[in-house]
């Protein structure tokens, strides 16, 4: 096309050039500004034509034409206080009054293209400060960057979105028209409550609420397109978040999982559609992690058929209850089964609570937990049942029920594996929770990226300020952060498809490296935001930062589903009942050959010529990031399992002997999840045929293991597996690497995909 410009053209040129500045525009930005501008009733169409032809990708401005535009709008619109005039509107009202088409410049356009500019979010008025703040360039010259050198924001964010970019848009469809009231504070927690359960009916109506379940009951049987819902949900509210995974994972997800077919017939689909609103009545006052001990009663009556629910004390009542306190009309309740005087351990039993119109049923006390230090959205209460009957049939009696005869059966004759197998339904909250998480830290990153880009602090002496994000301390603070995210992204894909495609293998496996990921995942969210909150000053003080929210909202995850050091645990146990199994089948050639290969491993890798090495490709090598993990992770498994022996040799009490291991145990956990999580990493990075894509994320996988190295020194130098010269180096480039990635960081978190009008609160008044 002609480089020249035509006069009907020239008042959007503004547009035209900043939708183009960031390479290719992406189909639903270009179906919004059509339609924004042809719905404009007092633009020309021959003038609409022209605009949205420029905007056709198949027609789409060369490097060269992008540069004569940039060089005509800096030398034709004048500029004197870009703060005030930096917008579509106000550029192109100057364009079209120096050339005498000011009959577009009316009230609608304005209106138009500011939903333009809104609708694109930082992007528009980064590329407009550009054109007035860079050298100039004259009309013959191409521009110095090459376009679509690194323009990688758009492969990465369809990388995170895990081919559910359409799941993901139809949650934003829904959610973006309530903007303005689920960020309001002015709600008191009755409306509150209601607002939220609004719009989980609304995302229940769309069908996005009963993913996980089978098509049978108005599904699609995809663990992982309820996760994507799930995700998205926590970038806007995360009660609606909890609320929404309350229901429909752990209310419905354990009809679907303890259930049988006749439970599922009965019940999915008006829990996929919320005509019947639920709740999930494990935890009680006295025993919240300890779900053994459990105190509330199901006894069998023989004589009509029936059990009673019952709560022994004050002590016993169920608490914490989501959806409980209003909204929930029936809840799964986990109670001791008792039949014939003799107890069957814990088992999940349909509770009606109240009547479709929300009065309390006979026998049952719902009390109010009341306000919370966040998710307020959310109606947790307490559940009493004073000798509250069901019927046999609300038994949820897939591993375990009670037949005609009034006898107890069931598939798994060992009581514990059984107790265990139940639980797997919480599998399901310890791989969504974390995702939640994981979206707020990518919200949190978002902003203090944005800010830090933009936040101009101190100088050389006699020269313009210098934003803050070129600071070493800041870049240290927020780099190894953004590496951790992407690091914990794709492990929870991982075991989200691994416990999905895999539901019956490895169930004990999966289960306890969910509930390690869960563990360091939810603390990983917890400190990035409170770390984001204070690299943004006293900006980030303010409500309009959500950082507030977004620190309320997460501090439980690190208890919901299991206390994190309990889960960390469980992680640890699992690993030592690997440990012993592998031990187990060895003779005692097999033996010697073990004992032989750590000998081995502790000959090469603790060679001092290994331990010396501080060359920078040794230590970016997966070999040395792997083998180091490994060998944390390995040592800590070893020695623990030897400590744990000898105590239980020596006459202690196997209880005893792991609570006086227990630092141990978290320590031991955390090493096996830290060189899980890298694997996955290295694995992601190898499936990329992008090679740009590959560069910059084996740069935060190269972050992300050297500063936990790093920040696991101390360590590594008691054992003598690094030298002081080694640390010093590793040190050293891993400030090297933050520095690198800084000029990055603002495509690496465009790539979380945070609807762009919360983006833009990060330069408000910048």
């Amino acid at each position: 096309m002609s480089v020249s410009i035509q006069d009907p053209l020239l008042p959007f040129l503004p547009l035209l050039y900043i939708a183009w500045a960031d390479g290719v525009l992406e189909e639903t930005e270009i179906n919004f500004i059509n339609k924004k501008i042809y719905e404009n009733k007092t633009i020309k169409r021959e003038t609409k034509d022209m605009v949205c032809k420029w905007l056709n990708p198949q027609n789409a401005p060369s490097a060269r034409v992008l540069a004569y535009w940039k060089n005509y709008i800096k030398q034709n619109a004048d500029l004197l206080n870009p703060s005030e005039k930096s917008d579509l509107f106000s550029i192109g009202a100057q364009l079209a009054k120096k050339e005498d088409t000011e009959y577009w410049v009316n009230d609608e356009t304005k209106e138009s293209l500011h939903l333009i500019e809104d609708y694109l979010g930082i992007v528009s008025r980064e590329a407009l400060r550009s054109v007035y703040e860079n050298d100039p360039v004259t009309s013959t010259s191409l521009p110095t960057e090459k376009l679509s050198e690194k323009a990688y924001s758009k492969p990465l964010k369809a990388l995170l979105q895990h081919g559910y970019p359409d799941i993901k848009s139809r949650v934003q469809s829904i959610l973006d028209p309530h903007k303005e009231a689920i960020e309001s504070y002015d709600d008191d927690l009755k409306t509150r409550k209601e607002k939220v359960l609004k719009w989980c009916k609304e995302l229940a109506n769309a069908g996005l609420g009963n993913l996980a379940y089978l098509p049978a009951y108005g599904g699609s049987g995809s663990m992982p397109k309820y996760a994507a819902v799930f995700e998205e949900i926590s970038k806007y509210d995360l009660s609606l978040t909890i609320k929404f995974g309350v229901h429909f994972g752990l209310f419905g997800g354990s009809v679907e999982s303890l259930g049988t077919k006749m439970h599922h017939d009965k019940y999915l689909k008006d829990i996929g559609t919320m005509v019947l609103p639920g709740c999930f009545a494990m935890t009680e006052m006295h025993h919240g992690s300890n779900v053994k001990a459990l105190q509330t009663t199901a006894t069998y009556q023989p004589d009509d058929n029936t059990f009673i629910i019952n709560t022994p004390s004050q002590y016993d009542r169920k608490t914490y209850i989501g959806n409980a306190g209003m909204h929930a009309q029936m809840a799964t309740v986990f109670a001791q089964l008792i039949v014939n005087e003799e107890e069957h351990g814990i088992h999940a039993f349909l509770v009606p609570i109240r009547d479709s119109k929300g009065n309390t049923l006979n026998h049952i006390t719902i009390g109010d937990n009341g306000h919370k230090m966040g998710l307020n959205g959310v109606d947790n209460g307490t559940l009493h049942f004073n000798a509250v009957k069901i019927p046999k049939e609300n038994l949820l009696n897939k591993f375990g029920d009670v037949d005609e005869e009034g006898k107890y059966t069931s598939p798994i004759s060992s009581s514990s594996k059984r107790f265990f197998t139940m639980l797997g339904t919480l599998v399901g909250g310890r791989l969504c929770v974390p995702i939640a998480g994981q979206s707020a830290a990518k919200k949190a990153l978002n902003m203090a990226v944005y800010f830090a880009l933009e936040r101009k602090q101190f100088g050389p002496p006699g020269k313009a300020e210098q934003s803050i994000m070129d600071y070493p301390t800041h870049q240290k603070k927020l780099m190894p952060l953004i590496a951790n995210v992407y690091a914990y992204d794709f492990a929870h894909d991982f075991l989200l498809n691994d416990y999905s495609n895999n539901k019956e293998a490895n169930s004990q496996q999966v289960e306890a490296l969910a509930a390690g990921l869960k563990a360091l995942s939810t603390w990983n969210t917890t400190q990035t935001i409170q770390i984001c909150r204070e690299s943004c000053g006293g900006k980030g003080y303010l409500s309009e930062m959500y950082f507030d929210l977004l620190k309320a909202d997460t501090d439980i995850f690190t208890t919901f589903e299991g206390d994190n050091t309990v889960l960390l645990q469980l992680t640890a146990k699992s690993r030592l009942t690997y440990f012993k199994k592998q031990f187990g089948k060895m003779d005692w050639w097999d033996t010697l050959k073990y004992i032989s290969s750590i000998a081995s491993t502790n000959l090469s890798e603790l060679n001092p010529l290994v331990t010396r090495d501080t060359s920078q490709d040794h230590l970016l090598s997966n070999d040395f990031q792997i083998d180091a993990f490994s060998y944390r992770e390995e040592y800590s498994l070893r020695t623990l399992a030897m400590r744990l022996n000898k105590k239980i040799k020596n006459g202690m009490d196997s209880y005893d002997a792991f609570l006086d291991v227990q630092v141990h145990l978290i320590d031991m956990a955390s090493a096996y999840i830290d060189r899980v999580v890298l694997e996955r990493f290295i694995i992601t990075i190898n499936e990329q045929k992008d090679n740009s894509v590959k560069e910059v994320l084996t740069s935060l996988k190269n972050l992300y293991a050297l500063h936990l190295i790093e920040k696991n020194k101390g360590w590594y130098l008691e054992h003598d597996y690094i030298s002081g010269s080694k640390s010093l180096a590793i040190n050293k480039l891993v400030i090297k690497l933050c520095n690198d990635l800084k000029e990055e960081s603002k495509q690496l978190v465009d790539a979380f995909d945070i609807p762009k009008h919360m983006t833009q609160t990060a330069l408000k008044f910048y």
